[in-house]
């Protein structure tokens, strides 16, 4: 007798605790990924860094040029 009785509320519990987890879960994210990737994108642009090239610019080639300097072998021997 008493299980009839649990059992609608049970299972109305466990319901509730899932849209209210999806719906805690959806705002901490949210908060987090606006936090940390608008915090970032206004430092940036603070200090006029631009992660992507995107200006289009007058130029025969979009290749970039690397500088490597060439170390000695010995340095390469045994790196790790």
């Amino acid at each position: 007798m008493l299980n009839n009785v649990w059992k609608p509320i049970k299972s109305f519990l466990e319901q509730f605790g899932k849209v209210m987890s999806n719906i805690v879960n959806f705002i901490l994210l949210a908060l987090v990924y606006f936090v940390a990737i608008g915090l970032v994108s206004v430092i940036m642009k603070i200090f006029g860094k631009h992660f992507l090239e995107l200006k289009k610019q007058n130029k025969k080639s979009n290749w970039q040029e690397h500088k490597v300097t060439k170390e000695p072998i010995e340095k390469y021997h045994r790196m790790f």
